[in-house]
């Protein structure tokens, strides 16, 4: 974004929003985004390393402590490490896709869900300690499969959300339309900033949250249970709820056109479905978020046949005139 446009998005707000705005504009900055996927690599490969280094220990020693046990003692465990890393950095990029555009956003979220689905089928056969494990325990193998094949169709239908949202209709721009759309990005902007704030605070709770459970554990010697990172995705897509419905009447300084207004708010139908389905037990919860992106496609689809019918109109009407 050029430095002319920044100035005109300021002159919209106070002069606190504009800081916040040149925070935001400094923290995601190309220079920023490449410094942050730079420094989750090297956290990334040195978790990698220690949580193999755990495991190692643990077949090593003939007692090992509670808390070498509670990493596992297959080393694919090792892979939840790095995993839930890169989930964290597909979130942030997902925090700063969400003022350049409201589909590139729902994108990232159905992108992040099919990345848990595909974190979960490492957390499968992980669990996997013996040979010919799936003719011994055949209940075992239906959930993870289930699992994997959800993931790739969750992965084709990004791939297909992604397709539709680039055949997005243009709308003839006008002076008024320019000024609105400039006020309605500084506006996400301050949000993502603060949702930048919320994220990290509800990292740090969960992080804190589940060391004084392992220091406590420790202390009363009982075993310590490596879980997931759900419930720090449930919380996450729970805010992304409630962000999605505040852009939804921020657009309305935009457009209150009823093809843009439906369209939000089918977007928020289907986060709160991909909310629900990390809720829900298999298959339940994966038929759930594939039919939430699904709804979304279809959404998509009509929402850009229905605007090239409205750009048609205009189009028509100005010939007139």
């Amino acid at each position: 974004m050029t430095t002319t446009q920044k100035e005109k998005e300021r002159r919209w707000i106070s002069a606190p929003g504009a800081s916040l705005i040149r925070i935001y504009d400094n923290c995601f900055s190309d220079v920023g985004k490449g410094a942050l996927k730079r420094l989750v690599m090297k956290i990334s490969i040195t978790g990698f390393s220690a949580h193999l280094g755990l495991i190692f220990l643990g077949h090593c020693l003939s007692h090992p402590p509670l808390l070498v046990e509670a990493v596992g003692n297959n080393y694919l465990a090792a892979i939840s490490t790095p995993f839930n890393l890169v989930l964290f950095y597909e979130v942030l990029t997902l925090i700063a896709a969400l003022p350049a555009s409201t589909t590139r956003s729902i994108a990232n979220q159905f992108e992040i869900v099919s990345l848990i689905f595909v974190r979960d089928v490492f957390r499968d056969l992980s669990a996997v300690n013996e040979p010919n494990w799936l003719r011994i325990h055949p209940d075992q193998g239906l959930p993870l499969f289930f699992d994997m094949w959800a993931g790739l169709a969750m992965f084709v239908l990004v791939t297909v959300f992604q397709q539709v949202a680039q055949r997005q209709v243009r709308m003839p721009r006008t002076a008024a339309l320019t000024a609105s759309r400039e006020k309605f990005i500084a506006q996400k902007k301050l949000v993502a900033l603060g949702l930048t704030v919320l994220l990290l605070s509800l990292a740090a709770y969960h992080l804190g949250r589940f060391t004084m459970h392992a220091w406590v554990a420790l202390l009363t010697g009982n075993a310590i249970t490596l879980r997931s990172t759900s419930l720090f995705y449930n919380d996450l897509f729970t805010v992304m709820i409630f962000t999605d419905v505040l852009i939804l009447i921020l657009s309305l300084v935009i457009s209150g056109r009823y093809e843009m207004v439906f369209r939000n708010a089918a977007f928020v139908i289907s986060i709160i479905l991909i909310r629900s389905s990390l809720t829900e037990e298999r298959p339940y919860g994966a038929v759930i978020a594939l039919s939430a992106m699904v709804f979304g496609i279809l959404t998509l689809l009509v929402f850009n046949y229905h605007s090239r019918i409205r750009a048609s109109e205009l189009q028509n009407t100005g010939k007139h005139h």
